[in-house]
C-alpha cells in the first residue's frame, strides 16, 4: 500500500472522486445506450442526441468554473465536499426518475446537472490534496487520483451500457446511481472536521471576476505552464477517446466488444503510466522528461495508425470481428500493445503536471488555477470536436486527423521548451 494511504483524509477523498467518477459514467454511458437503441428513431437522431448530451456535460464547466473556483478558496472545502456530494444524491434520485421515465428531455436535463455538480467539484479536487498529503507525497497522490479516475470512467461505462439493456435494467441503474452518490455522501463525512476559514478577500461573483482569476493565474508563471499542459493532454485524449468507437467500426470493422477493449488499454495504460512515474519521481517533481513523454505518445499512436493502415480490409471483407479474433493475430497484439504504451506514457505525461500546478500556486489562490486550468481544458476539448468535424467535412480520413494529432503533439515540445526558459 501506499504511504499516501496512511492518510485517513486522503482514504476518503480518494473513494469520494473514485464514486464520482464512476457514477459519472455510469449514468451517462446508461443514457447514451438507452438513447440509441431504444429511444431514438434515426440515425440522424441518435447523433444529434449523442452529441449534444457529451455539450450539455461540458457546458457547466464552461458556465460555472470561475465561480467554482471562488467558492473553493472562500470556504472551507471539507464543508464544500460535503455539500457538493449532498447535491449529487438529489441529482441522482432526479436521474433514477428520468431512466425509469425514458425521458429525453429530463435525461439530458439530469446530465446537465451532474456537469454542473462535476464542475463544482473540479476545483476541490485537485486544490484539497496539499491541504491533506505532505509535498513529498503529493506526486503519488496525484497519481493515484489520476490513474483511478480513468479506471473509474472505465468501469461506468462498460456497467452503464450493460446494466440499461434489459428489460429491468432502467430500475437497476436507477437504483445504482443512488446507491453510489449515497455511498459518496457518507464517505464525506471522514475527510476531517470542518476548520474555520479566513474567506475568499474579493466580492464573489458570477462572472465579473474571470478576467481577474485569468491575470491572477497569469502571475504564477509556473503553474499557468503546467495548466497549457495538462490542457493538451485533454485535447489529445479527447480526440483518442471520442474516436476509438468509430476506428473499431470502420478502420477495423469488429464489435463492440473491441471498443471495450480499447478502452479498458487506454484507462490501464494511463493507470499504469501514473504509478510508475510517480515511484520513478520519488517525490520530486520535474519536466526533463516531457519532451521525451510526447514523442514517444506520438511514435505510439503513429505506430497504430501504420498497423491499421496495412491492415484496414478491402471490400467489406474483415476477418477480425470478434474480440477472441482479434487478440488472437499477431496484428491485433501489436495494436493492442502500441495503443497501450501511448496511453502509459500519456498517464507518465500528466501526473507531475498536475504536482507542479498545485506546489507551484498559493494555497489561497489553488481552487481559482484549478477553475482556469477547467475552463482550458473543457474549451480545448470542445475545440478537438470542432476540428474533427471540420476534418470530417473537409473530407481527411479518421488515420489523417490522427497522423496530424501525432505531429501537432511533437510540436507541443516548443512549449516546454519555452517553459524552461
Amino acid at each position: 500500500m501506499w504511504p499516501v494511504f496512511r492518510f485517513p483524509a486522503f482514504r476518503a477523498f480518494f473513494g469520494i472522486q473514485f464514486l464520482g467518477a464512476f457514477n459519472d459514467n455510469l449514468y451517462k454511458n446508461a443514457l447514451v445506450i438507452l438513447i440509441t437503441f431504444k429511444l431514438s428513431q434515426s440515425e440522424e437522431q441518435t447523433g444529434l442526441l449523442v452529441t449534444l448530451a457529451a455539450g450539455l456535460f461540458i457546458l457547466p464547466f464552461l458556465l460555472f468554473s470561475p465561480l467554482a473556483g471562488q467558492l473553493a478558496d472562500a470556504y472551507d472545502k471539507r464543508w464544500l465536499i460535503r455539500k457538493i456530494n449532498l447535491a449529487e444524491v438529489g441529482v441522482m434520485l432526479l436521474g433514477a426518475i428520468s431512466l425509469i421515465q425514458q425521458s429525453i428531455e429530463l435525461l439530458l436535463f439530469t446530465l446537465f446537472l451532474m456537469g454542473t455538480q462535476s464542475a463544482f467539484f473540479g476545483p476541490i479536487k485537485y486544490a484539497f490534496l496539499p491541504e491533506i498529503l505532505p509535498e513529498k507525497q503529493l506526486i503519488k497522490g496525484n497519481a493515484l487520483f489520476s490513474g483511478s479516475t480513468f479506471v473509474a470512467i472505465l468501469l461506468g461505462t462498460i456497467l452503464g451500457g450493460l446494466g440499461v439493456m434489459p428489460d429491468d435494467g432502467v430500475y437497476l441503474m436507477g437504483a445504482a446511481v443512488i446507491v453510489v452518490a449515497s455511498l459518496g455522501y457518507l464517505a464525506s463525512f471522514a475527510v476531517g472536521e470542518v476548520r474555520p476559514h479566513p474567506g475568499y478577500p474579493e466580492k464573489i461573483r458570477f462572472w465579473g471576476n474571470t478576467r481577474s482569476i485569468f491575470q491572477q493565474a497569469l502571475r504564477h508563471r509556473e503553474a499557468f505552464f503546467a495548466v497549457l499542459g495538462i490542457s493538451w493532454f485533454w485535447f489529445f485524449g479527447a480526440v483518442i477517446l471520442s474516436q476509438i468507437p468509430t476506428l473499431v467500426k470502420y478502420g477495423l470493422q469488429a464489435d463492440d466488444q473491441v471498443v471495450v477493449w480499447f478502452l479498458t488499454l487506454f484507462s490501464i495504460g494511463i493507470a499504469l503510466g501514473s504509478a510508475g512515474i510517480a515511484q520513478l519521481f520519488k517525490g520530486q517533481v520535474h519536466l526533463r522528461w516531457h519532451p521525451l513523454l510526447l514523442i514517444l505518445m506520438s511514435t505510439s499512436l503513429l505506430m497504430a495508425v501504420w498497423l491499421i493502415h496495412l491492415h484496414t480490409p478491402v471490400g467489406g471483407n474483415f476477418a477480425l470481428t470478434t474480440l477472441s479474433e482479434f487478440l488472437s493475430s499477431t496484428y491485433g497484439l501489436a495494436l493492442s500493445v502500441s495503443f497501450a504504451l501511448m496511453a502509459f506514457f500519456g498517464g507518465a505525461y500528466i501526473v507531475p503536471l498536475y504536482t507542479l500546478m498545485q506546489c507551484k500556486t498559493p494555497a489561497e489562490q489553488r481552487g481559482q488555477m484549478i477553475a482556469v486550468n477547467n475552463l482550458i481544458n473543457s474549451a480545448l476539448m470542445v475545440l478537438s470536436s470542432l476540428l474533427l468535424m471540420f476534418g470530417f467535412g473537409v473530407g481527411l480520413s479518421l488515420l489523417a486527423m490522427l497522423v496530424i494529432l501525432a505531429v501537432a503533439n511533437i510540436l507541443v515540445i516548443v512549449l516546454f521548451k519555452m517553459g524552461a526558459n
